[in-house]
């Protein structure tokens, strides 16, 4: 039996993540905030008319899109027809205003662009890439059926992910990693190894059936650093938008300034380079197709959304202090601008987008430039 034949075996078997009816709620779906999605991957799109979601087992992610996009069209798709059959069923129950499309396809199917045709504004996949052997297909698949300023989400196994470690460590034990025939013992031993761990990628013990079915006993596990992801993005035609863990990581570093040394690195290298001094257990990840060079030298930055600034009063040497806060990454930095500089962020804000001429307006020295760089990798403009 081939891995893919091992892998669709468990989700036959246990659907993740799934039949419970709050899943039509919302409750279990594992995608960032559409904000976020929508701020740094389409900035200054109107909201998605046409999403894919791209292994979407029971329905949890779709039915999350459905709340908060209510007049989009949906297409969920997954290689599991009883996870297929189950979204369906749960979606009959809940009887949705606008129905989501559940269909039964392989997403490194070379037929799959003519089976769902093109013109999606966002497609989201998420815990998926991480188990099939050939991800670079799938990829080149969504370039495929990817609307013109659409954008991919990507959630995949960092390095640092467990999984691996955690099957050797089981097999010590003498259980059987391939099943869980001896699911009551396996849970145990579970109970010490969540003992000896204490991050956001732990809790086995408690997980759902089909969870443990995929990500404990499951047949193939991609957990790769960024570098290796993010290679593998480019080669099919991706370019890297942002990681949920930059500003977080980038936050650390304004301690002592020691951002400096990393600016104007580009964002994608950036976000490698933080993987690599501290691996992720998981990669968040928006890709966008790259888009053709402007004829004009200034290119325009457009403001996301995901921060929202608060003026303070001048000081007296003129200079404003201004407070950037995001509900997202909980996270509130304070900039000190010229005043020059905070009617331009002013305009920016108010307009959404740079005009022509605004960066002479900011300022294009190396402290000037320096913001902006460290505000593209918090998110706060793209």
């Amino acid at each position: 039996m081939t891995p893919v034949e091992k892998i669709k075996r468990n989700y036959e078997r246990l659907p993740y993540p799934g039949a419970d009816p709050r899943i039509v709620e919302g409750k279990g779906g594992s995608l960032p905030p559409l904000r976020w999605l929508q701020g740094l991957g389409r900035p200054g799109q109107p909201k998605p008319e046409r999403v894919l979601v791209a292994g979407c087992g029971t329905g949890a992610e779709a039915f999350v899109i459905r709340r908060h996009l209510p007049k989009a069209e949906i297409v969920a798709v997954d290689f599991s027809p009883r996870s297929i059959a189950v979204a369906q069923r749960l979606q009959r129950a809940a009887k949705l205003a606008r129905p989501i499309t559940f269909a039964v396809a392989d997403l490194t199917d070379p037929g799959l662009p003519a089976k769902l045709g093109d013109g999606f504004d966002l497609i989201t996949c998420h815990g998926v890439l991480s188990y099939i052997p050939e991800p670079a297909t799938a990829l080149e698949n969504f370039a495929a059926v990817l609307r013109p300023g659409g954008a991919l989400y990507l959630g995949v196994n960092g390095e640092s992910h467990p999984a691996l470690r955690l099957r050797t460590w089981l097999a010590g034990f003498g259980l059987d990693v391939e099943t869980l025939s001896e699911e009551r013992r396996l849970r145990e031993v579970l109970k010490i190894w969540d003992a000896l761990h204490d991050d956001d990628l732990q809790g086995f013990a408690s997980m759902s059936p089909s969870y443990l079915a995929s990500d404990v006993c499951g047949s193939h596990f991609n957990n790769w650093p960024l570098t290796r992801w993010r290679a593998l993005a480019n080669g099919s035609g991706w370019e890297l938008a942002g990681s949920w863990l930059l500003p977080l990581a980038l936050r650390l570093l304004m301690a002592g300034e020691m951002h400096r040394s990393l600016f104007q690195t580009g964002l994608g290298e950036l976000a490698e380079r933080l993987d690599q001094a501290r691996p992720a257990g998981f990669h968040k990840l928006l890709l966008r197709r790259p888009e053709t060079p402007a004829p004009t030298s200034e290119k325009a930055l457009r403001w996301t959304g995901i921060y929202s600034p608060r003026f303070l009063k001048p000081a007296a040497d003129g200079r404003v202090t201004v407070v950037l806060h995001s509900s997202l990454f909980n996270l509130s930095q304070d900039w000190s601008l010229t005043s020059r500089q905070a009617k331009a962020l002013r305009e920016l804000v108010d307009a959404g987008v740079t005009p022509k001429g605004w960066l002479t307006q900011w300022g294009r020295s190396e402290a000037a430039r320096r913001i902006l760089w460290l505000w593209a990798g918090f998110g706060a403009v793209a």
